[in-house]
Formats: C-alpha cells, structure tokens, sequence
C-alpha cells in the first residue's frame, strides 16, 4: 500500500481525468466514490483497478480492502479533495475496469433514446431494478459511466443489465423479430392512452429526450404511439418519472 500527499501526484492526475468520457473510453476504467457503492460493487464482483482511502477513514475501512489484483493507495485530505466531487465525502475513492463482455438482450426490456441527464439516466438505471425490468436498453443516452450516473442510481448500477447501442434500427429490428412489441410513447394525433392498451413481458416502452422527446426516425416505424393519462394543466412529466410508470406497469406482467 502506497500513501500518496501531492496533487500533482501522476497516479492522482490520472484518475482525476475519468470525470472526463474520452478517458473513460481511452482507458476502459471508470469511477465512483462512497462507502456504499464501493461494498455494492465489492459484492457485486465488479473488478477493480485501484481503490483511494483518505488517510482519516483508512482505520474503519482496513478490513474492506483486501482486493486481489487492486492497487490500495492512502491519500490525505488535500488529494482527496482532488478526486472527490461529493458534497460529504466519507474518504473511500474507487477506480473499476469496465466489463469486457457486451450483455445481452433478455427478458423485460426498456428503451431510453437519448435522454441526455445524468440524473435521469441515473433515477432509471435504479427503478428498472427495482421493477424486475432484465434489460435496459440505451441509445444515444449519457455515459452510464459518468460518475453522477452511478451514484444516482444508489448502487444499483452494479447489478442492472445495460445494453447500449448506437445503431437503434438495428436493435429495435433485433427486438422486434425476438417477439417484443414496441411501443414509443409520444403524444401524436395517433396517440393511444396506457389505460386502453394491454401489455405483457414482451412490450418494451420507449422513452426519448427530456426537450425533444422521441425523433421523427423511430416514431415512424410505428402506426401509434401511447400516453401516460394525467389530470391538471400539467403539459409532460420528467422523463425518469414517465420512465418509472411505464415499468411499474410492465413489472405486472408475467
């Protein structure tokens, strides 16, 4: 174990640069910060590079680290204020390898098409867990490896199946031809309430972009699309709120 007390450390520098995608993408490392997640991903089997202990918080937690293959630095508070962006950190850093196998598509699918908020990628990464959807489905969405993705969604990250694509024609095609119904939800002229529709395990609801929704491309592969009812002067809901009904909806079905 090495103790590190500059900023300008090189290891210290180079982490601080995976708040940054490109090199996330360059390495295939990512990172997170926090007691909870680090024991999420721990008992999860996430494989970790290295992980940054502030030298106050290293006594507590000596009998977490012993990791095979992960390199366990000491920091002061002055470093760890250079990686951290937590408002209350409790002093434990980590740095994981993103995994080598792509998942698969299977079981209750979901798709988000380009919602862009951490947060609310975040928010749907937890509920999809929460509501038994096996497959998350994201295209052209933010980075589910941004750190604020990760700590949104409560360590949930680590266990939810995330299948990312860039080309949606062609897994709305794969989709389509495994079976599932696909059913955008926009509001249209031809637009079909929740409440009159019937869905089973193999619907896979699209959300799309917080501004703009879903594109012109997608909606036009389908004769109709749905609408969540609601009552008041409300024009549209948060996009990880409309999110979070639909796979309430589809969590009922067998």
């Amino acid at each position: 174990m090495e103790s590190i007390t500059s900023r300008n450390n090189k290891t210290i520098i180079e982490v601080s640069k995976l708040k940054d995608k490109k090199h996330r993408d360059k390495t295939g490392l990512y990172c997170f910060e926090g007691r909870k997640l680090f024991l999420e991903a721990k008992n999860s089997g996430v494989c970790f590079s290295s992980v940054f202990v502030r030298e106050d918080s290293y006594a507590e937690n000596k009998n977490l680290l012993d990791i095979p293959d992960t390199s366990i630095y000491t920091v002061s508070e002055s470093v760890y204020s250079k990686l951290s962006e937590d408002k209350a950190p409790d002093g434990i850093f980590a740095v994981a390898k993103k995994p080598n196998t792509p998942c698969d598509i299977k079981g209750k699918c979901f798709i988000l098409s380009e919602v862009r908020d951490p947060g609310n990628i975040g928010t749907c990464i937890r509920t999809a867990r929460a509501f038994g959807i096996d497959t998350l489905i994201l295209h052209g969405c933010a980075d589910i490896y941004n750190p604020k993705v990760i700590r949104s969604t409560m360590g949930a990250f680590f266990r939810q199946n995330l299948y990312c694509t860039e080309d949606i024609t062609k897994t709305l095609d794969s989709l389509e031809n495994m079976g599932y119904r696909i059913l955008p939800t926009a509001l249209s002229e031809n637009s079909v309430s929740l409440s009159d529709i019937d869905i089973d395990s193999r619907t896979a609801f699209i959300v799309g972009n917080e501004g703009h929704g879903i594109s012109d491309s997608i909606l036009s592969r389908y004769s109709s699309s749905v609408i969540i009812p609601m009552k008041g002067d409300t024009e549209s809901l948060n996009a990880s709120v409309a999110a979070s009904l639909l796979m309430w909806e589809l969590s009922k079905t067998v």
